[in-house]
């Protein structure tokens, strides 16, 4: 891929990003322009200064921020999981983490005011809390079955991840039918996915995970384009393959356990990002990480300003990236040589 067409793409992408970040701001139920904001500042307007600095320092801010993180964590987890499991259809959620933080999360919608009371939810929502440890509990169970194996397989990995997502989602189906219509609802919420938050406590916790997540995967660049191409290849160069695919598996899936618990699934970023990526810049995981973080976290924070101003309501945020998720990838599949992109 030739230098100056690189530099285009960075560009577009960048260019994109800035225009996309004030939008978001901007965006949403409470109008508020940058001339309101600016005079709430300056206490020229005092009847609205404290509720428009407020939306904007406490609601919009955030938001977008963890918008941008969440999309960029799923991107990333998409080509890692892509690369480790030869798999062009795999993303973060394809090994059942998704299924099992959200198991955790429709528990504690159902107990958190009857057997799981008990439990105090003061700094952390008890939804988030059980999402993130049964999620752990799910990736801590498939290292178990796999250290049962003399090697570690990219199919067992796989076959492993999805059988328990499907008891996970099982158990999912069965909690659904036992709710009552309010709890319901709750859960509905949360299968679709949302960055609407308050605050900063679930930046805060996804910048923690997401930002280093990202410079350790990146660093595995190398190893995971000799991998890709050929495994025994990989191996006769010095890259030890099992532990290569334990320590990726163990930080995408750490990664996806904690997006899942602050913002819900929120499918098809992981999965069209990484391909529409390879298709501008190339196959080789050293540029790939990078524009992907860019390219995914745009995606989102476009997707979230649509899901506030594209219907009378604000819906979840999952349901727009799905809208525009499956015709885009149907696009790659069908219009493009999709065999190429993971060569």
């Amino acid at each position: 891929m030739k230098q100056g067409h690189n530099t285009t793409i960075l560009i577009i992408c960048i260019s994109i990003f800035l225009i996309l970040i004030p939008l978001s701001i901007f965006t949403g139920y409470e109008p508020i322009s940058p001339l309101r904001l600016f005079r709430a500042i300056q206490q020229n307007d005092p009847t609205h200064s404290a509720l428009a600095i407020e939306i904007v320092l406490f609601h919009r801010i955030p938001r977008t921020l963890i918008t941008i993180l969440v999309g960029t964590a799923l991107s990333i987890g998409g080509v890692t999981f892509q690369a480790l499991l030869r798999n062009p259809l795999a993303t973060p959620y394809t090994l059942g983490t998704s299924s099992f933080a959200s198991l955790g999360a429709y528990i504690a919608y159902l107990g958190m005011n009857s057997f799981l009371s008990f439990i105090p939810n003061k700094y952390i929502p008890l939804s988030h809390l059980f999402a993130f440890f049964f999620a752990i509990g799910e990736v801590l169970l498939i290292l178990i079955l796999i250290k049962t194996r003399p090697k570690l397989s990219a199919t067992l990995l796989l076959l492993c991840g999805i059988t328990l997502g499907m008891l996970a989602n099982a158990f999912i189906s069965i909690l659904r039918y036992w709710a009552t219509p309010d709890k319901l609802v709750f859960m509905e919420r949360w299968w679709f996915g949302s960055t609407q938050v308050l605050g900063y406590r679930s930046l805060i916790t996804v910048s923690i995970v997401s930002i280093p997540a990202f410079f350790l995967l990146w660093s595995y660049s190398s190893a995971l384009d000799q991998y890709t191409f050929d495994t025994e290849i990989a191996q006769a160069r010095g890259v030890n393959i099992a532990k290569l695919q334990t320590h990726l598996f163990i930080i995408v899936s750490v990664l996806t356990a904690v997006i899942v618990a602050e913002t819900g699934p929120i499918g098809f970023v992981g999965l069209i990002v990484p391909h529409a990526t390879r298709y501008f810049v190339g196959s080789s995981h050293r540029r790939v990480f990078p524009y992907s973080a860019f390219i995914g976290g745009s995606f989102l924070l476009f997707c979230d300003i649509l899901a506030r101003k594209l219907f009378t309501t604000e819906i979840p945020i999952g349901i727009i990236t799905t809208l525009i998720g499956v015709p885009a990838f149907l696009y790659i599949l069908f219009g493009k040589n999709f065999k190429e992109w993971m060569t």
